[in-house]
């Protein structure tokens, strides 16, 4: 397996039971693989935070919390990324739609050579609310291997979406303050959330600069961003805020 696959399989932290499940998945539902990513429920709400929607295509290719059911998957994700900013209506379907096929007639010749070769007749997303945050999406892209199994899942839809729903719930409540979305599209510095995690628990400005090693004026930096961020007035509304989107 090439680096960059098992960086895709392992961004950091201990997600092996998260790949076990789309694995598991995978095999009981006959599919050539399956890819997952814990998303933003709408990123044109979060594209003048990164200043546009080309942009925010570019985050998402550069994520690092990206898992697959296999080696071989990841490693078809990886070589896939670099056609991604060229195909920015395909994300817009993925973003927008329940449940999106990709056009493949419409894919670069490349991408499409590259599926062919590994078996893969069709991709399938179906994005899925997350049961802890209305901020967040699961989307789980189905890797189809054949005309019949694209018949199948077309007609087991609202199935398929009621498995990937009480998979969504297991991996929100195991994984998911570990691979925020925020966080992994750059959106949010990890310190920015860290100080507010700590000033959520009820310790002080100056603990927290004791703690950390930074000035007075860091911790106000890092909590003024947050809270223009979240479009928060104090305190109290940047805590419930970022409760919200699973960063504390």
């Amino acid at each position: 397996m090439s680096a960059a696959a098992k960086q895709l399989q392992d961004p950091g932290g201990d997600h092996h039971g998260l790949q076990q499940m789309l694995a598991d998945l995978n095999e009981q539902l006959g599919l050539g693989g399956i890819w997952y990513c814990y998303d933003i429920a709408h990123p044109a709400k979060w594209c003048r935070r990164v200043k546009s929607s080309e942009q925010m295509i570019r985050s998402f290719v550069r994520r690092r919390r990206l898992f697959a059911s296999s080696g071989t998957a990841a490693q078809l994700w990886q070589q896939q990324m670099s056609h991604y900013p060229g195909l920015g209506h395909v994300l817009e379907g993925v973003w927008n739609q329940q449940v999106y096929f990709w056009p493949m007639r419409e894919l670069p010749v490349v991408m499409s050579r590259r599926l062919t070769k590994a078996g893969i007749e069709a991709l399938v997303t179906f994005s899925v609310r997350c049961p802890l945050s209305p901020e967040f999406r699961g989307r789980f892209t189905l890797l189809i291997p054949d005309s019949q199994s694209v018949a199948q899942v077309s007609a087991t839809i609202e199935m398929v979406l009621r498995q990937l729903q009480q998979l969504q719930v297991k991996i929100a409540l195991e994984f998911g303050k570990s691979i925020n979305p925020l966080v992994d599209y750059n959106i949010v510095n990890p310190l920015s959330a860290y100080i507010l995690g700590l000033l959520a628990q009820g310790q002080d400005r100056e603990q927290v600069s004791a703690q950390l090693r930074l000035t007075l004026r860091g911790v106000d930096y890092h909590v003024s961003v947050l809270k223009e961020l979240l479009e928060a007035r104090n305190i109290a509304q940047l805590v419930y805020r970022a409760g919200q989107c699973q960063l504390i």
